[in-house]
Parts: C-alpha cells; structure tokens; sequence
C-alpha cells in the first residue's frame, strides 16, 4: 500500500536533504583543511548555516566527523 505524502510535507523533506547534502559536502572541506574537533565542527556548521546546536545537528555532524576521521 502507498502512503500519501502532501507537497509541504515533501518540499520540507527535500529541502532538508538538500541542506544536509550543502553541509556534508561544506564540512568535509573544512574538516580537510583544518582537521578540528567535533565541537569546532558543531561550532562552524552553526555558525556557517546560521543553525542552532540541535540535537539532530549534533549527530549528523558527529556521524560526518566519524565518516571523514575513520572511526
């Protein structure tokens, strides 16, 4: 059985893996350059993409960080 998503539902939902794709790809070459911790990498995604430190935030940047360190 499919399930119905509305428009909204789904410009939200493309414009968040948009912005995780814009963030992924921005950290990954800040990560290379800089080589910073987890909290600086937090710190930078905030401040680059005017975003709070949520918690989805958080483990998104840390499953990046791991991603791009090898752990």
């Amino acid at each position: 059985m499919q399930t119905y998503t509305d428009p909204c539902t789904y410009a939200l939902q493309e414009d968040m893996r948009m912005l995780k794709e814009m963030i992924a790809s921005d950290l990954s070459q800040y990560m290379l350059e800089m080589m910073p911790s987890l909290n600086d990498c937090v710190d930078w995604v905030c401040d680059r993409f005017a975003l709070d430190a949520t918690d989805e935030l958080i483990d998104f940047v840390a499953d990046c960080h791991d991603e791009f360190f090898g752990n």
